[in-house]
């Protein structure tokens, strides 16, 4: 079965992100030496962000953990609207993930960090203008699409970068092997890319039944992620959270039948999460392991390089982003528009700004 696409500027942005990360990697080691000669000392670093940006937060978190530092993700409403709950002071730094620079409560996170004494940083677009940040960490230019890719992986990649060099100054065991793996980044992404016809069964598969994700550790983000994509590019029927949280619970809700997509990356969480498809097996699911693949009959593995665990959603939200967008071609559903096209939809959103 080959991979559908729709021509649409999400493909095509997906199919460039080798090209943005190439860039990247080339280009950006300077500016996240910049930003570590400005948070570097910090004491803590709140991650920001809403929507896919929260995501990036998520996984920024782990990855600038993995330097040694206290770091924490809280989504730009909250962080705006109770910062009490996170009370931050001068040896604070906070870092701003926002792609166009333009939502209402990104600007407000970064209004609040500044009257807080914290330093402040952003991770935005070519052109995205983030009034109060020291520095604008750079990712690619301003997605055409509403469904955002490359500007998501390559935000991620702009983290991993800033807890490279922040872990390497700080002599922390947790990036070993960071610098390298990202070096390797560009190539191993356009191979999955290569693989897209994997995940067009999937696809199908999906558009006419329950889904759900499940991922562990900082795979939790990358569920979260296959979510807001699905929904927004191809309006799917599908749910995620962790994958403990999805056992303790949730999965009663899980029929004979309905897919789960399980991120099984090598790593602390690999024995939990082999559990827990194992018991979707039993129920009568249809499974999709993304990463290592488990010994369960019937199930469909799309399988990822190795790289410290750490690093592997840099990785495993690309097929997460296939799997979208192959839904919404096969659907003859226009990814890019946020359902503007519709103008019940168009009008109901000119209710709120984002």
């Amino acid at each position: 079965m080959s991979a559908p696409t729709s021509g649409s500027k999400m493909d095509e942005t997906i199919q460039r992100q080798p090209a943005d990360l190439r860039r990247l990697l080339g280009e950006g080691w300077e500016q996240a030496r910049q930003a570590v000669d400005l948070i570097g000392t910090s004491e803590r670093i709140v991650l920001t962000g809403i929507g896919t940006s929260y995501h990036a937060a998520l996984v920024g978190a782990w990855l600038i953990g993995a330097a040694g530092v206290d770091a924490r993700a809280v989504s730009s409403f909250d962080f705006a609207r109770y910062p009490e709950h996170v009370p931050l002071g001068v040896g604070d730094a906070v870092v701003v993930m926002a792609h166009t620079g333009v939502k209402r409560f990104s600007a407000e996170a970064m209004a609040v960090a500044a009257e807080a004494g914290a330093t402040v940083v952003s991770v935005g677009s070519l052109t995205a203008e983030h009034a109060g940040s020291l520095l604008t960490l750079r990712t690619t230019e301003r997605e055409q699409s509403a469904a955002f890719t490359s500007s998501h992986l390559c935000a991620m990649a702009v983290l991993a970068q800033v807890a490279t060099e922040l872990g390497e100054r700080r002599e922390a065991p947790g990036v070993e092997g960071f610098r390298e793996a990202l070096e390797a980044l560009p190539d191993l992404v356009a191979g999955l890319l290569a693989r897209a016809a994997e995940v067009a069964p999937i696809a199908a598969y999906a558009v006419d039944h329950r889904t759900y994700v499940a991922g562990a550790g900082p795979n939790e983000a990358t569920a979260l992620e296959a979510v807001i994509k699905v929904r927004e590019a191809a309006y799917g029927q599908i749910d995620a959270m962790a994958a403990e949280q999805f056992l303790h619970g949730p999965m009663v809700a899980f029929n004979a039948g309905d897919l789960l997509a399980m991120v099984n990356v090598a790593g602390r969480a690999t024995d939990r999460t082999a559990a827990i498809a194992a018991v979707g097996a039993a129920m009568g699911g249809k499974l999709w392991i993304v990463g290592e693949a488990i010994d369960l009959a019937g199930a469909t593995t799309f399988a990822l390089p190795a790289v410290p665990e750490l690093l592997s959603p840099l990785l495993a939200v690309v097929p997460m982003q296939l799997l979208a967008a192959q839904m919404a071609a096969l659907q003859g559903i226009n990814p890019d528009t946020f359902r503007r096209d519709d103008d019940r939809y168009k009008e109901a959103f000119g209710l709120v700004k984002l």
